[in-house]
């Protein structure tokens, strides 16, 4: 099946690959992202990897691609995989699919920390394509060991040339989720004629979550339960 799919590259991947317009640049982070509470690249305990093309590590079944082409800090492995079987690679790098929505898995081992911890983790991604004007999207359904994200537009821009579409960049984030290894994220196109152009993770260092305060009620029964403590000893008490 991959192999029928790669035949296609010659008639579609050119248009994929290069959209011949100044304000959606393929393979360019059209709008820079740093992470809020950590230094990327530098402070302890953090990770990010990032990949501007995708190679096809797997063999003749399903796109993987286990190597960060940019950067890599923190340790930490990765694995990305399209989970239908109908994509292949652009001769831009980019994993698309005419004949079905592209779903992804993308899972990382290896982060280190406690159970008890937990972290901030942005999913930053770009595509090239469809785009759905109702969910103002071109992918959607993303979860991080099954908790959504929450989903922020960077970047939109229109793809000229015979391929068309839009190149949108997008922002998935996760505040405070259990720190675990695996971190098992999940998304997927809104339809097919989409294609994965960017990919980049930044993970914060591992910290122990804020106590929780306890509920007004909670409180006022405790010093309710104390006060009669106190008078039930000095009853006692009393001659």
């Amino acid at each position: 099946m991959r192999t029928r799919y790669a035949l296609i590259v010659i008639a579609l991947g050119v248009c994929v690959a290069e959209p011949p317009t100044a304000q959606a640049v393929q393979a360019t982070w059209d709008t820079p992202f740093s992470p809020s509470g950590w230094t990327r690249g530098v402070t302890p305990g953090s990770l990010y990897a990032e990949w501007n093309s995708f190679t096809d590590d797997s063999g003749p079944t399903t796109i993987v691609d286990t190597t960060p082409e940019v950067a890599n800090f923190g340790g930490g492995t990765y694995r990305l995989e399209e989970l239908t079987g109908t994509a292949f690679i652009t001769s831009g790098g980019n994993i698309y699919s005419f004949a079905a929505p592209p779903q992804f898995q993308f899972t990382i081992t290896g982060i280190g920390g406690s159970s008890s911890d937990v972290r901030d983790v942005y999913l930053r991604i770009g595509s090239l394509g469809n785009f759905d004007d109702t969910l103002q999207r071109s992918f959607t359904g993303f979860a991080l060991n099954t908790i959504p994200g929450t989903y922020t537009e960077l970047f939109r821009g229109t793809v000229g040339g015979s391929f068309g579409g839009s190149e949108v960049e997008a922002l998935v984030s996760w505040l405070n989720v259990p720190n675990s290894s695996p971190f098992v994220l999940s998304w997927n196109a809104i339809g097919s004629s989409v294609s994965l152009d960017q990919l980049s993770i930044d993970i914060g260092p591992a910290r122990s979550p804020a106590p929780i305060p306890l509920p007004g009620a909670a409180y006022l029964l405790g010093s309710g339960l104390v006060g009669l403590a106190g008078l039930a000893r000095r009853a006692k008490h009393t001659p």
